[in-house]
């Protein structure tokens, strides 16, 4: 049975913005809303949230919300509720916005920023800028936000610095932006031949290895590595790694590891793993402590840019740069090729699921195309 709204005194007092958005997704989706802890175990990024209620309590499905079509306009699905919800959630929180009034185009270039550094394509980023924009806009109209210097004009800018074009928007979640396995392969042949067991090869190949995300890849100790038994473990510790796991607790595991990638893991453990000034005990480390998510990213990136892109100068694009090149990745993407080739191997769904640590109703939603379906076999992910 679904749970009322906690009334508790102890629950932080809802600030202007949050209130501000609650009336926002209360008004469209015709619901009760109020931040409040969620009661389900799906993924979120804060701990709070706007929570949508039927008016006898209980938490809204799918069928208490309009439909969008036998309404009037405007009216939300509960599709276009959560990401209404989850965008502007996320820049209140993160920013720490408690009032509307009072944000500055500067909030809105960090939390741009922050989108970045958390690996979004192009395509996502520009979708999040638009639901953002059209807040916003709705801010200003109610007298909400600033209605002199508009924000909303800011995000547009934003979104015009993307230059993501309709046709890149209709083809975004295919394979226009990822490498192909014979890539992936050559790029770890080069690594093992200039520089094995180098921190680069690592994430390399524990990414392309495990299917991992980047905070579970970031929140790996050395102590976590077992050779003896041919195992890794992941685990959830952001108080000592700054580093949460996707999906928290749930997210814990450990994963098998074959003996030719455990043993660079090793090597790159003893001879090349830089010592930080920090004394942390993270697998991957610059001289300063563990790295960061802006730094594996720019790790990828390098790997995967073409060679053959240069910047406004015509110098080579270097690893700082390497994302402008259209064929360099970053590691959700590597993800994906990973699971597609997987999946293109005949590996079942619950093994993968298991090793990538996603559910195999989401796996199926994204990655079980027709050609993935024929082409099913009994290989093994290789090397």
């Amino acid at each position: 049975m679904s749970k009322t709204a906690d009334t508790s005194t102890d629950e932080p007092q809802t600030n202007q913005a949050e209130s501000d958005l609650t009336d926002f997704l209360a008004e469209r989706a015709e619901l009760r809303v109020s931040f409040e802890e969620p009661d389900d175990d799906r993924e979120r990024r804060y701990d709070r949230l706007p929570v949508a209620r039927t008016q006898a309590g209980n938490q809204a499905d799918v069928s208490d919300f309009p439909s969008g079509k036998s309404h009037g306009r405007g009216n939300f699905s509960k599709k276009t509720y959560t990401r209404y919800r989850d965008t502007v959630n996320d820049i209140i929180q993160s920013q720490d916005v408690s009032d509307l009034m009072e944000v500055t185009p500067r909030e809105i270039n960090r939390w741009n920023q922050l989108l970045q550094r958390r690996d979004y394509a192009r395509t996502t980023r520009d979708g999040k800028l638009e639901t953002l924009e059209v807040f916003f806009k709705w801010a200003e109209t109610e007298w909400r936000a600033p209605r002199d210097d508009k924000i909303s004009e800011t995000i547009a800018r934003k979104r015009n610095d993307l230059n993501v074009s309709g046709d890149e928007k209709s083809r975004s979640g295919d394979d226009n932006h990822r490498i192909s396995s014979e890539r992936a392969e050559e790029i770890i042949g080069h690594l093992a031949k200039h520089h094995y067991a180098s921190r680069q090869m690592v994430e390399f190949l524990l990414i392309y290895h495990i299917g991992c995300r980047k905070s579970a890849l970031l929140s790996i100790n050395c102590s976590d590595v077992k050779p003896r038994k041919g195992t890794i473990q992941i685990r959830n510790r952001p108080e000592e790694s700054g580093v949460r796991l996707k999906r928290g607790n749930k997210g814990e595991r450990d994963v098998n590891i074959s003996p030719e990638i455990m043993a660079v893991v090793t090597d790159y453990i003893e001879e090349h793993r830089s010592k930080p000034n920090d004394g942390s005990d993270a697998l991957l480390t610059s001289w300063a402590g563990r790295i960061d998510d802006s730094t594996l990213y720019r790790d990828i990136a390098g790997l995967t840019k073409c060679g053959e892109c240069s910047d406004d100068d015509g110098e080579p694009l270097t690893k700082q740069n390497a994302s402008d090149c259209p064929e360099s990745i970053g590691c959700h993407d590597l993800r994906r090729v990973v699971i597609t080739r997987m999946r293109d191997e005949g590996i079942s769904w619950d093994t993968i699921s298991g090793r990538v640590n996603a559910t195999v109703q989401m796996l199926k939603q994204h990655y079980d195309s027709p050609r993935s379906r024929e082409r099913q076999n009994d290989g093994k992910p290789r090397f």
